[in-house]
């Protein structure tokens, strides 16, 4: 997938080219930051990190000494890793010799991120903002002398900016040429597909058809729940990662058209369950518009 690349977004001096509405909001975090923050330890088993986003809808877990400091986080995108996607699999097939069951009860430390981009509660919005777009994270927790205080998602950037005014329209925005899948692939596919090109959602068509979108919370929503589940106690892991991905896409993607509005497409974006929109042209998709590329337009416009 192409990404479009936003022109001037850093100065001469290096600094991000962010609007004044992005300056002149409150230097302090705390009106944005969500606290208090789930958070688990390095030694928390990775099925019950699984249960901690599934039950609290979060796709992302700080990780935390006993005392509160920030050592790490895992995320969907590392779940997914660990379901088939990537080397994280390599655990189950190499330590607990491909007893999948078995090793969901490792260590969280076993798949997490351990260099976090992070903020001080001094920073301002701005340079949590232009963290999350310089370094390419979704989210950025926030720490006090290195005390986990909270945490900023991409969701929580656009929601807090979204009451501005937007002029700009989809296609300057979107990410063309969106890597999309057939609704009959497997799992363990979708899940390699997203690991390898660091994707959070693929589209399904079926010729002309959009069928729907699977998404990394789908995948460990498929994992955690269900007769999945079930299967997987029994260590039948091959047949769970065997299953058609459209037995767990999320149905309905919104489509719009490259030419509307960012301030109509916006609010969609935000409701849509799945955290983007594809876009159509001609009864053809040639791009999507998601999260970040919302962000970065609330940003920069």
């Amino acid at each position: 997938m192409s990404r479009r690349v936003v022109r001037g977004f850093l100065r001469s001096d290096g600094t991000p080219n962010f609007s004044n509405t992005v300056y002149s909001k409150p230097k302090e975090l705390e009106y944005l930051v969500q606290k208090p923050v789930i958070s688990a330890t390095a030694s928390t088993p990775i099925i019950k990190a699984i249960d901690m986003m599934l039950s609290n809808g979060i796709r992302r877990i700080p990780i935390t000494t006993s005392k509160g400091e920030l050592t790490g986080i895992v995320t969907a995108t590392d779940m997914v890793n660990f379901f088939g996607g990537g080397e994280y699999y390599n655990l189950v097939k190499l330590r607990y010799g491909g007893r999948f069951f078995s090793a969901l009860y490792a260590p969280v430390e076993s798949i997490m991120t351990r260099e976090v981009i992070c903020a001080d509660v001094k920073e301002t919005f701005s340079d949590v903002l232009g963290k999350m777009i310089r370094e390419n994270v979704g989210s950025v927790p926030v720490v006090d002398g290195g005390i986990l205080k909270g945490i900023i998602t991409e969701y929580d950037v656009v929601r807090y900016l979204s009451g501005r005014s937007m002029t700009g329209v989809v296609e300057d925005y979107m990410s063309r040429n969106p890597v999309m899948a057939s609704p009959n692939v497997t799992i363990k596919s979708i899940a390699r597909l997203m690991v390898s090109n660091g994707f959070r959602r693929i589209p399904l068509v079926e010729g002309a058809d959009v069928r729907g979108i699977v998404t990394t919370m789908d995948i460990v929503r498929y994992f955690g729940e269900g007769k999945a589940f079930r299967k997987i106690i029994l260590d039948e892991m091959d047949q769970v990662i065997s299953v058609p991905a459209k037995e767990i896409m999320s149905e309905g993607a919104l489509r719009v058209h490259p030419q509307d509005k960012l301030g109509d497409v916006a609010p969609l974006i935000r409701t849509s369950g799945v955290g983007a929109v594809l876009v159509e042209d001609g009864g053809s998709i040639i791009g999507i518009l998601t999260e970040r590329d919302l962000l970065m337009a609330l940003a920069t416009e």
